[in-house]
């Protein structure tokens, strides 16, 4: 059967970003694209959603997520002084050498387009955007990362099955492939592991792989499943 979602599309841009991979240890390395589980905090923060039950309106046969398109991507490496809590359970300054130093890999530039469909709050997202307005600070990844949020259309979206190879912006779900990828020799891909569901207790019930573009091309492939907007454009689901 066919689901239908109404679906708001904005651009999100910040100066930086970092959206840790959970499996670093010394440095923090990070997603070059936001997982899920980033834009349900990034789309409850704008909507007001509290924290804990923002992510039980956002599980998958609800909201609808998708990278239509990214800049290209540049990382880069900062080191960051961070309070050195170690050894000191009231988590106070220490009084001497009361910082650390931590290398933490950023997303040099970050702009990222992305739908948004719900049955419900993608029109609420839609109204704030149009308004300029945000509940809480929108950010991309770290706190401080504050971002810009820019509204582009709101328009309605089905879920098809693809019959043919279609060119997908930024990102694609490996569990709809259909054959391969037409690779390109010019482009930078990525196979990448993500959370794309949480509880609200922070645990992840949900992972999937994606394949990402790094450079601004488009992904040809043909999915087993894919959503088309009325403008014509198509995204795999995240």
């Amino acid at each position: 059967m066919t689901r239908a979602r109404e679906f708001a599309v904005f651009d999100v841009e910040s100066d930086l970003a970092h959206f840790r991979r959970p499996y670093t240890t010394t440095s923090a390395l990070t997603f070059p694209v936001p997982p899920r589980t980033a834009l349900c905090g990034l789309v409850g923060a704008i909507l007001g959603q509290p924290k804990n039950e923002g992510l039980s309106n956002f599980l998958d046969q609800e909201a609808i997520f998708g990278l239509l398109d990214s800049a290209p991507l540049s990382l880069t490496q900062y080191s960051f002084n961070l309070v050195d809590t170690k050894d000191n359970p009231s988590f106070r300054l220490k009084p001497e050498n009361p910082h650390t130093q931590v290398r933490y890999e950023c997303i040099r530039s970050p702009r990222y387009r992305i739908a948004f469909g719900h049955p419900t709050l993608a029109s609420e997202l839609r109204r704030l955007l149009d308004e300029g307005r945000a509940v809480y600070t929108p950010c991309l990844g770290l706190a401080w990362m504050i971002a810009w949020v820019d509204p582009v259309r709101f328009e309605s979206g089905e879920e098809l099955s693809a019959s043919i190879v279609v060119p997908y912006k930024c990102l694609v779900r490996t569990a709809d492939l259909v054959g391969d990828v037409q690779w390109d020799s010019d482009a930078v891909y990525q196979r990448l592991r993500m959370p794309a569901e949480m509880q609200p207790d922070r645990q992840v019930t949900r992972y999937e792989e994606y394949i990402v573009e790094t450079t601004g091309r488009a992904i040809p492939c043909k999915l087993r499943r894919h959503w088309r907007l009325a403008s014509g454009d198509c995204f795999s689901a995240m």
